[in-house]
């Protein structure tokens, strides 16, 4: 299975001082199209089994960009339409156009707004979740604390969770996790991963890793089996801590969630 993405320009403005600014958002129908066939190309191969919406475009109504999904998979060349950290009103409007096969956005045991008003619009929809950094950028690993540095080309390094503050006020949610893993004999990051998996059948977290070994422990968490009890262990701690520092700067975090 297959999934890409379209909806960021990749050709941004130079700025005033010649340096590339972020991509902008640009989901007009027909940079949708050339997206798709622009991936087709590279990917070598006749269909892309899920095309999503990276972010939502506020110039662009959603109806707009469901219905060039719609055509692009009436040509066969996209077999399912998702989006990414839209909103529940954004998702009804798009899956009335053209059904919304799934949708991506953060979900872990540091973030959870997806579960007031996404996640139930989601199952009445019959659409699927596919949350990213299910292990909140690694910090659920245990593998980080406040002396933990990291390199200007690291995203990480411009996100408020990440400033050494964040990261010492966050460990109790790290030693929550490693608890459970010990009595598991499992590590932190799968019992972050098994969590995910236990909330609903239809829930499918992406991991990222560059790291064979972690693919493999990432893998593992599939065999786990979180009972009742540390469910509500899990739960009942998490509610008590409040995560420090918002998941992006303020100009990053107003492109999701429309």
């Amino acid at each position: 299975m297959i999934a890409t993405k379209f909806g960021f320009d990749l050709s941004p403005e130079l700025d005033p001082r010649g340096m590339k600014g972020p991509p902008g958002l640009n989901s007009r129908p027909e940079h949708i199209k050339q997206a798709a066939e622009n991936s087709l190309k590279r990917l070598k191969i006749e269909t892309i089994d899920l095309l999503y919406q990276h972010r939502v475009d506020p110039n662009v109504p959603i109806e707009d960009v469901a219905g060039a999904v719609k055509d692009l998979i009436r040509e066969g060349k996209v077999k399912y339409f998702g989006l990414s950290e839209a909103g529940v009103q954004t998702i009804r409007r798009a899956h009335a156009v053209q059904p919304v096969t799934a949708l991506q956005s953060e979900y872990s045991l540091w973030t959870r707004a997806p579960e007031k008003e996404v996640i139930p619009s989601l199952e009445e929809l019959g659409i699927g979740f596919v949350p990213y950094s299910p292990l909140g950028r690694g910090f659920l690993t245990g593998k980080m604390d406040e002396n933990t540095t990291f390199d200007r080309s690291d995203f990480r390094s411009t996100l408020p969770r990440f400033t050494p503050e964040a990261l010492k006020a966050n460990q109790t949610l790290v030693a929550l996790l490693g608890r459970i893993a010990e009595r598991h004999q499992a590590t932190p990051a799968q019992i972050a991963l098994a969590w995910l998996l236990a909330q609903k059948p239809w829930i499918v977290p992406i991991p990222g890793t560059t790291k064979l070994h972690r693919l493999h422990e990432n893998i593992g968490a599939v065999a786990i089996e979180l009972a009742a009890d540390d469910l509500r262990e899990i739960d009942g701690a998490a509610s008590r801590i409040t995560v420090q520092g918002a998941r992006y700067p303020e100009r990053l975090e107003r492109m999701t969630g429309r």
